[in-house]
């Protein structure tokens, strides 16, 4: 499934409308969505896989809400664009490779895209 189909759900619409909860709709998908608060400033999500192989998508709580939506689709991007072949953490100590780049203007985008789509 691409991610523009993944993202162009209803689910992520009622996601933009915030009539739907992070934890719903990634668990519609088999990811696991925690929002946490003792993340610094500088670090607005990261995603790792577990040892079961289970997938955990981390929010900064203490930024506004739609930060964490693009932050959420930017690490979604990495579910399901990188993860497939890095096996560690995305997200902490990798702000300027490549793979955090195109995840941002992905993100960007989709998040564009959604937001004219209401």
């Amino acid at each position: 499934m691409s991610s523009i189909n993944l993202l162009n759900t209803s689910l992520m619409k009622a996601l933009m409308d915030e009539t739907i909860p992070f934890h719903d709709v990634m668990n519609a998908f088999g990811i696991r969505t925690h929002i946490v608060f003792n993340l610094p400033s500088t670090v607005l999500g990261f995603t790792y896989i577990s040892r079961r192989g289970n997938y955990h998508l981390l929010l900064n709580g203490n930024v506004n809400y739609r930060t964490q939506v693009k932050t959420f689709i930017h690490e979604i991007q990495h579910i399901l664009n990188d993860m497939p072949q890095h096996s560690y953490i995305i997200g902490l100590n990798m702000e300027y490779l490549e793979l955090e780049d195109k995840a941002d203007e992905i993100s960007e985008k989709i998040l564009e895209y959604i937001t004219k789509a209401e």
